[in-house]
């Protein structure tokens, strides 16, 4: 367990990666800590007490301790999310919505824990407090639009954009536009977008068995030594490497 200012804690529990292509439906349980679900794909259809969530790719939802939670209707075709549990004195001093679409360093925050969970459980819990201090800062002074703008970037991750197109979307000369976006973020859209795209290649490349060739043209690239050189330039290994890194992650059925 770490401790933080005003003796805020948090202990580390444990997570996992769940995924598969059955029809599967949430088994009903009661637990004493808190969970955190980050869905990849599918929708993850869950009842908590008389609640009903609907955690689409993207989202996450937050699980309270000692409430009877489990799904409400099964999943059919792919279904896949990250799943952790963890121990703290005040949930609310972190700043955890009940459900809402997650920073966009979420997955990559998640594969680092699960990471440390396997070797040193002190620095899981480290990285998790850090990956939530950071998201209840940029909540407590997010503007809407730049947040809108983020959001937009992430679900056409998949396409070649452009800041000039992301402007034109939203009505905005691209320099005011991106100034915005660095207020926000701390970097211009420009890098806001290739943020994104690399997030969307790594999600590829750590949870699909799609060739690398595959992901390229998925990911907008018209040639795949482009795609290679574009991933190495930004990441510092090329995309076989960055999917050979996370060899001992741990995926189950749950």
């Amino acid at each position: 367990m770490i401790e933080l200012e005003n003796s805020l804690t948090m202990q580390f529990a444990g997570m996992g990666l769940f995924d598969t292509n059955a029809e599967w439906i949430h088994p009903t349980v009661t637990v004493d800590s808190y969970e955190l679900i980050y869905a990849l794909a599918g929708e993850i259809r869950i009842r908590e007490g008389e609640r009903h969530f609907c955690v689409r790719p993207g989202e996450m939802l937050l699980l309270d301790p000692h409430v009877e939670h489990g799904g409400f209707e099964k999943n059919t075709g792919h279904t896949s999310f990250y799943w952790l549990h963890f121990y703290t004195g005040d949930v609310g001093a972190w700043g955890i919505q009940k459900l809402a679409t997650a920073p966009h360093n979420t997955e990559r925050a998640l594969r680092e824990i699960m990471h440390h969970a396997q070797t040193d459980r002190r620095l899981a819990e480290l990285t998790l407090a850090k990956f939530l201090l950071e998201n209840r800062e940029r909540a407590d002074g997010k503007s809407k639009l730049t947040y809108e703008v983020r959001e937009y970037v992430r679900v056409h991750a998949r396409e070649n954009l452009r800041v000039a197109d992301v402007a034109k979307h939203f009505g905005y000369s691209p320099d005011h536009l991106s100034r915005m976006y660095r207020r926000e973020f701390g970097h211009d859209l420009k890098e806001g977008i290739t943020k994104q795209r690399l997030s969307f290649i790594e999600s590829l490349l750590i949870n699909t068995d799609y060739s690398v060739k595959e992901i390229a043209t998925m990911s907008g690239f018209e040639d795949e030594n482009i795609f290679v050189k574009f991933f190495k330039y930004h990441e510092g290994i090329t995309p076989r490497t960055y999917r050979n890194r996370f060899f001992g992650i741990h995926m189950n059925d749950r």
